[in-house]
């Protein structure tokens, strides 16, 4: 037997008598508006979709710009206006609609007025409403709700300390290793703190309390820390800088002292994890004294499958004696890029202002050809997800903590000023926040312990205070979790308290 079948697309049409005829049928709020939305999109092939610059991880930073720009997948902007937005109630003292106007065919911007008054904590729902002449096209309506971090404790660590060496693990948690103590002591403990829960897990101690480490995680999950000092102030011994290297399995919760040690204890120096699984360590302080004699500016190479240490050529060297600076390991290019740094442990050091490449194939360091704006040490220096590399916190000459936003485009071969935080923040941890946008968290304004929240948006090319922590902090940590970001520490805050600064 031989079927054949049809199938034929229905559309129903139902007769609706609305009360208020001037209502918009098609406001998606409505049980009429959303209905009609639903069965007129069966008539249309095409769509308009409606979308934000915002992912989810995003501050919603334009209640700070007061700008909203929106992209249309159709070219139908001319449609809209003012009168088809609409704010959530509770927000209409706050966030007041001032204008809607298109950009180009396929761009809105909306524009707002903001309360200086405001305490955003509350999710904003923003409507869209399908404009009566919008008929060559479907449109269903779009609703919009943004989502805003807020600061809370979450649970504690085992103790009071400051200057903390730190790691996010594959699985979410965060491993704390030394550190300084608020009596001003080094301490040699090791534990993980786990966000989802507030708990956190003693690992066994190191062999010697240690601050000032360097760390990286290897391609299998497992933390490596190098280096660092037995006490907190100036070494006065050449004993008190370490060259040990510690194996950290954060699954089964070992702590292993290599029998590998480097060819001389470090502090201030970079440590990268390659991707074949050895150790590149790099510059630091290793002896007793002020100026560039007490630095280096060679490289280890730590086999830990070999158990073997070797020393680059010197084609890789640093051009100068390097400590306080950035490392950054580029895999695919095989490469590890240098930002920053300080000649010697004087206040008034030369300080680095240059990009440095060592070619691991090649063995061979040089330097870009750009310069950063500004000359630094005790930089961060973090990706965004357009490629650019924001180099952003640290010092400068006299120790005077720097203000300025600077990023590198290495494809188009520049640099630039970005702006400049709203103060000094020495001691400030800084964490991407979400792919464009990062937070600067706490430090010493000047003179004074901070408990700022400051956000620089690298789209926007603009930053903001957007909260203050619990407690105001200095040389504490801030780390980037999946719930939000997580900050402990505090070297003279005798509290044990973490915070989380994150969404719901």
């Amino acid at each position: 037997m031989r079927c054949t079948f049809s199938l034929f697309l229905a559309l129903l049409i139902f007769h609706c008598k609305i009360e208020n005829q001037s209502k918009n049928i098609f406001d998606p709020s409505t049980l009429t508006g959303g209905s009609v939305a639903v069965l007129t999109s069966l008539a249309f092939q095409d769509e308009v979709q409606i979308t934000s610059r915002y992912q989810s991880s995003d501050y919603p930073s334009f209640v700070n710009t007061e700008i909203l720009d929106l992209d249309l997948s159709k070219p139908v902007a001319s449609h809209f206006n003012k009168s088809h937005f609409h704010i959530s109630n509770h927000y209409a003292n706050d966030l007041v609609l001032r204008d809607v106007f298109p950009l180009s065919e396929s761009k809105i911007r909306v524009l707002f007025s903001v309360s200086s008054r405001s305490e955003w904590r509350d999710p904003i729902s923003i409507f869209i409403q399908k404009p009566n002449s919008l008929v060559e096209y479907a449109f269903n309506g779009k609703q919009f709700d943004f989502k805003f971090p807020y600061p809370r404790y979450i649970g504690n660590i085992s103790e009071a300390k400051g200057q903390i060496t730190s790691k996010l693990l594959n699985d979410g948690r965060i491993l704390l290793v030394g550190g300084v103590s608020i009596s001003g002591n080094t301490v040699a403990t090791v534990e993980i703190f786990n966000p989802e829960t507030g708990t956190t897990s003693l690992l066994p101690s190191l062999s010697q309390s240690l601050m000032g480490m360097a760390i990286c995680t290897d391609p299998e999950g497992v933390v490596y820390v190098s280096g660092g000092k037995t006490i907190s102030g100036p070494a006065t011994l050449i004993s008190q800088f370490s060259n040990k290297i510690f194996r950290i399995n954060g699954i089964d919760q070992t702590v292993v002292e290599l029998p590998v040690v480097m060819q001389k204890g470090r502090y201030g120096h970079t440590m990268v994890c390659l991707s074949n699984g050895d150790l590149l360590i790099s510059g630091g302080q290793f002896q007793i004294g002020t100026d560039h004699t007490a630095l280096a500016n060679d490289h280890e190479n730590i086999s830990v499958r070999n158990l073997s240490v070797t020393t680059l050529p010197s084609s890789a060297n640093l051009p100068m004696n390097t400590m306080f600076h950035f490392a950054e390991y580029d895999a695919t290019n095989q490469r590890v890029l240098f930002f920053g740094g300080k000649d010697r442990t004087d206040p008034y050091a030369n300080y680095i202002n240059t990009i440095r490449s060592l070619n691991l194939t090649s063995q061979s360091l040089y330097t870009i050809s750009v310069l950063m704006p500004t000359s630094r040490s005790n930089v961060t220096a973090i990706v965004t997800t357009s490629g650019d590399r924001l180099v952003l916190g640290g010092v400068m000459g006299g120790a005077v903590g720097s203000r300025s936003i600077e990023s590198w485009n290495e494809s188009n071969a520049t640099t630039q000023t970005n702006g400049f935080t709203s103060r000094i923040k020495n001691g400030s941890s800084i964490v991407p926040f979400s792919g464009s946008q990062v937070l600067y968290t706490g430090g010493v304004d000047t003179y004074y312990k901070s408990g700022i929240l400051e956000l620089y948006d690298h789209i926007e090319r603009k930053n903001f205070v957007v909260d203050t922590m619990m407690n105001a902090r200095s040389e504490h940590t801030a780390i980037q979790t999946r719930r939000g970001i997580v900050i402990f520490g505090d070297s003279v805050l005798a509290d044990t308290r973490v915070e989380l600064y994150g969404k719901d």
